[in-house]
């Protein structure tokens, strides 16, 4: 014998069906049920809580893209990817950084939302900045008289960052060890172009 329920039973169940999501996920956003999935979808590590990038005294070396600008003025309000070149950058360093360009290249539309600086840890080497010039225009070399974002750096990844990527509101939220795939730090970021909008 099946059992029918009446229209007003099925209309309560029907609401309490639509209602348990939304009411699960305020719960969630309110902070009243703690949930952290055991892996994310990000390949890069993420740095929790995100460090704030300190531009101060950040120098950017002569041939600047926007000359006559400062660190802050340039990078505010973009996603930055930071690669901070090795000492002596050889033959994989330099296979790092072409792929920081295609990289750039590959963004299409979303070019002007980035910027990628590199992190000259010891000036001095014109062959080297005319290198890197010479690979992409769009290269931002900067290097660190004084120490500070080096530091900042290593609050961030202990040591452990090749390349970073910092948000709009200035944030080091993720980092990738030396010869990590690109491919990887592609995908975080056109993930992070499609659906965030700190830079608009």
């Amino acid at each position: 014998m099946k059992t029918r329920l009446s229209p007003r039973t099925s209309l309560v169940i029907i609401a309490a069906l639509f209602m348990l999501p939304l009411a699960l996920a305020w719960f969630m956003y309110s902070g009243a049920i703690e949930y952290k999935p055991s892996s994310t979808r990000n390949f890069g590590q993420l740095v929790e809580p995100p460090v704030p990038m300190v531009w101060e005294d950040t120098v950017l070396m002569p041939g600047a893209v926007e000359p006559g600008f400062g660190a802050a003025e340039v990078f505010d309000d973009h996603w930055v990817i930071l690669y901070a070149l090795p000492d002596p950058c050889l033959e994989t360093c330099l296979g790092e950084v072409t792929s920081l360009r295609q990289i750039h290249r590959a963004s299409g539309r979303h070019q002007d939302r980035i910027r990628i600086a590199l992190l000259m840890r010891e000036p001095g080497s014109e062959d080297l900045e005319i290198s890197l010039r010479e690979t992409y225009s769009k290269f931002h070399l900067i290097s660190d008289p004084s120490g500070k974002l080096t530091a900042t750096l290593d609050q961030a990844a202990t040591g452990k960052g090749s390349a970073y990527l910092i948000d709009p509101l200035g944030n080091i939220m993720m980092f990738y060890a030396a010869g990590a795939d690109p491919n990887h730090l592609k995908k975080d970021l056109n993930r992070l172009l499609t659906w965030s909008k700190l830079d608009k």
